[in-house]
């Protein structure tokens, strides 16, 4: 039988592990962690649980949907008092639904901007449509933030929202950027927003195509939250492996994978050399690179140097407060921090039945000064813009936890798509390694995406 060694056991290693496992492959998780689930685990300190994150399951793929739910085999609680995720952007001192919709636009940003936006979308959808009816196309592959968020929203809500915003969180100009940092960027647009208000009040999930939905209608799936954290999830997958008699390995940091004849492996840990007839990485595709052996392409080299992920520092904060922000995601302008998530509102058993947790989000580059700082100084700077807000004090604080995460998202620049493909070029080249999920390929995505991506590498791997 074929050896399989998955390096990285985050969720879509975790996935392909199991399906594989399920059909009798010997297969090994080498994860360098001291425990795996990667950016979906759920890590215990005391009587908390603190989410990397945090998430809810929730996914239209009827596959997946059944396969983790038969995973808890009932325990997977719908999430308490919303069946539906619940968010809000602080815009200019008022609380507007996130994604940005024309409800939130007309109906909560204010007269001003209800005037405004709609005249300035008005004039950048004339502009557009006339560029279309004299042929020009959209070059998608040199398309920015900017220009997308202008000629989809208009200048008015690029100005005061989508700039703002995006360079906070990204830490780049939006001119320096690809619209595909925009989730479901090609689905969402002011136009298509107003005819769902107008004339498609009402999602019907039911006569969805499964793979179809837009943004709005993903956020609207009922969700789902394990009982003892979100990391369960990758738990329950990780007794299924072993169950089917695979191996995982945490603690253990490969150095190389060094190619053999045929193009078959040995992965080498500092204690361990796993030898395998295929590989599967999901571990940062800049990190990946400088550990195959031999590598004698430069250009591949160079070109997975080129992406780049953005860090997170998340900031927990204990707290005897329970619905402080009405709604269980609110995003930010003009603060230190660019989301803050009330867990309480995920589940009840994150902390004791007394206390709440407050997840707060920090984005930042890896070895930049924001990482850098010290614990007292994240905290001390964050809690002032939460008291300028007036949702908490700092008196309302029991205690606080910082967790950072050194590669999170994958950074979309504009030219990403050009050092993408010369890695995707050179992995096509050995047909027995694949690099999958968020980090490997460089794909932003939610656990069900991770875990489909995962079956279907497997699937692949079958097929061989």
């Amino acid at each position: 039988m074929k050896k399989i060694v998955v390096i990285g056991g985050g969720v879509s290693g975790l996935s392909v592990a199991w399906k594989l496992s399920e059909k009798g492959y010997k297969v090994d998780v080498v994860e360098s962690d001291t425990s795996i689930g990667g950016l979906a685990k759920s890590i215990k300190i005391e009587n908390y649980l603190f989410d990397i994150g945090p998430h809810s399951f929730f996914s239209e793929d009827e596959e997946i949907f059944k396969k983790v739910m038969d995973l808890f085999k009932g325990e997977l609680d719908e999430m308490p008092k919303y069946t539906d995720r619940s968010f809000k952007i602080l815009f200019n001192g008022k609380y507007v639904d996130y994604p940005i919709s024309a409800k939130g636009i007309l109906f909560q940003m204010g007269f001003f901007s209800a005037i405004l936006c709609p005249l300035s979308f008005a004039k950048s959808y004339i502009r557009t449509s006339i560029s279309s009816l004299l042929g020009k196309k959209i070059e998608y592959q040199n398309l920015t933030v900017k220009q997308w968020a202008i000629d989809n929203f208009g200048k008015y809500l690029y100005l005061n929202f989508f700039k703002p915003y995006t360079e906070q969180f990204w830490k780049f100009k939006t001119s320096d950027l690809s619209y595909r940092v925009i989730p479901s960027s090609k689905k969402l647009n002011f136009a298509k927003t107003l005819k769902h208000l107008l004339i498609n009040k009402y999602l019907e999930l039911s006569k969805r195509e499964p793979g179809k939905l837009s943004l709005v209608q993903r956020e609207h799936l009922p969700c789902y939250y394990p009982k003892k954290g979100y990391g369960e999830i990758a738990n329950r997958i990780s007794e299924q492996i072993k169950n089917n008699g695979g191996e995982i390995h945490i603690s253990h940091e490969v150095d190389k994978i060094i190619v053999n004849s045929n193009n078959f492996f040995d992965v080498k840990t500092k204690d361990k050399t796993f030898s395998a007839d295929f590989v599967i990485s999901t571990i940062p595709l800049n990190r990946v690179i400088t550990k195959i052996k031999p590598l004698h392409e430069t250009k591949i080299i160079r070109s997975a140097k080129k992406l780049k992920y953005l860090s997170l520092i998340m900031l927990y904060l204990i707290t005897k407060k329970k619905n402080v922000l009405g709604c269980q995601y609110c995003y930010f302008l003009d603060r230190p921090y660019n989301r803050i998530s009330e867990t309480n509102l995920f589940s009840e058993n994150l902390s004791p039945q007394d206390e709440n947790i407050l997840a707060v989000e920090i984005s930042c580059h890896y070895e930049s000064e924001t990482w850098k700082s010290s614990d007292e100084e994240i905290f001390s700077n964050c809690i002032q813009g939460i008291e300028k807000d007036n949702f908490l004090k700092k008196t309302d604080v029991i205690n606080y936890k910082i967790i950072r995460v050194p590669s999170v998202y994958p950074i979309y620049k504009k030219d990403y798509e050009i050092h993408l493909k010369e890695t995707e070029k050179y992995f096509a080249k050995i047909t027995n390694f694949f690099s999958i999920g968020r980090q490997g390929q460089f794909y932003y995505g939610d656990i069900d995406q991770m875990i489909r991506i995962g079956f279907d590498t497997a699937d692949k791997i079958i097929k061989q």
